[in-house]
């Protein structure tokens, strides 16, 4: 067998990077510069405007609910519980269900559940930052999100690519809630296919959006796995992507963001029934194909599931590269996850982990680069050097 340095597997990563058949996965890392917050300062942002708010079921409800759920619990986890009592308020005889020693009715259940999502919302659309001083809160009148970041990276891929062949196709998935990547494509006049027609106001179309498979340079599909900010389940018009500030579809509290622990049961409903079967389908080809991973930390069993299914196929000829910081917890050597697929023999050798300390590739023991001092590809603007360079 070839003996592998960390110059030679580099040179592998950037044949999988000049794939004419790519697909990207990003999580809430890719989002964090831009200063929207990871999962537990939003869970405290939220821990705050619901304390703020001077509405005492809804603060009662929710100290209760962080007695009852462990230490290490975030916004996601309240709201998959919250799911689950609401459930079983509406099976029970007298519409309510047990927090400890309390009861509590359908409708006050959901009320808090609602107003959770409706400060989720505000604050990833506006922003907030709390890395080190003073908390930073953006508002409508003066938001603090920014886009440079995810600007360059479009640039950047759309750069890499400007030799290859019209055959060549991009497809983008993504956890977060937020509008940036959609953005940054619209603002480099790549056309976004997510499964809606119409402007920016769009109604949820998939059967006709996702099904014009067109590879085109200037186009590319974005499926947005968890839901989004701006995307609202109206009583008369069903699904739509809305806008803020407007007087109608104005109800903030019904849009369409689920938590993680629930995601199983949403994802055979629509429209997650459709996301989750194009990125099934974007993983399942028997030619070259690659997904590329950033700023998404493997937390999701669901998509996880996916994709070890896709891995595991005999026929299947996709790569995954994760570009991500190791997490050393409990004897890990990058994360639980990727340890195994990393070792799996059947599978390992189409597994890469490009992490601080150097290129995994089907082993837990990183080829390290000659120079000293750890990589910053993990990072969003990193892995955007990268590809630059």
């Amino acid at each position: 067998m070839e003996e592998q340095d960390f110059n030679s597997i580099n040179e592998k990563l950037r044949e999988h990077l000049d794939s004419p058949r790519q697909n990207w996965l990003f999580g809430a890392g890719i989002s964090y510069e831009s200063n929207i917050p990871l999962m537990y300062p939003l869970t405290d942002r939220v821990k705050e405007i619901i304390e703020a708010s001077a509405h005492e079921r809804n603060i009662e409800i929710y100290e209760i609910l962080g007695k009852e759920l462990e230490e290490s619990a975030h916004i996601e986890h309240y709201l998959s519980h919250l799911g689950d009592l609401i459930t079983l308020s509406k099976r029970s005889r007298t519409k309510s269900a047990s927090i400890g020693k309390s009861n509590y009715s359908e409708a006050e259940l959901l009320d808090l559940y609602k107003s959770i999502i409706k400060a989720i919302g505000i604050t990833v659309r506006y922003g907030y930052s709390k890395n080190g001083g003073e908390p930073l809160i953006g508002t409508a009148e003066e938001p603090i999100v920014e886009i440079d970041q995810h600007i360059k990276f479009i640039q950047s891929v759309y750069s890499n690519r400007a030799n290859l062949t019209s055959r060549s196709k991009l497809t983008f998935f993504t956890t977060n809630y937020d509008t940036l990547l959609e953005d940054a494509l619209g603002l480099e006049k790549i056309t976004v296919i997510d499964g809606f027609s119409g402007g920016s106001i769009g109604y949820w179309n998939p059967a006709n959006e996702f099904s014009k498979d067109v590879i085109h340079p200037s186009k590319c599909y974005l499926y947005k796995l968890h839901g989004s900010i701006d995307w609202q389940r109206d009583k008369q018009k069903g699904l739509v992507r809305t806008r803020y500030g407007t007087k109608y579809l104005k109800n903030i509290s019904d849009i369409l963001i689920y938590p993680q622990a629930t995601k199983y049961v949403e994802t055979q409903k629509d429209p997650f029934s459709y996301l989750f079967t194009g990125f099934r389908n974007a993983l399942s080809s028997s030619n070259d194909n690659v997904l590329i991973t950033c700023g998404y930390s493997f937390g999701d069993e669901h998509i996880n599931a996916e994709i070890e299914s896709a891995l595991s196929s005999q026929l299947n000829r996709t790569t995954l590269i994760a570009f991500i910081a190791e997490d050393n917890n409990n004897g890990q050597k990058v994360n639980k996850t990727l340890d195994s697929w990393l070792t799996n023999p059947n599978f390992g050798e189409r597994v890469y982990a490009a992490g601080k300390k150097g290129i995994y590739y089907n082993s837990i023991t990183p080829l390290e680069p000659n120079e000293e001092g750890e990589l910053d590809w993990w990072k969003f603007d990193g892995l955007t050097n990268y590809i630059s360079n």
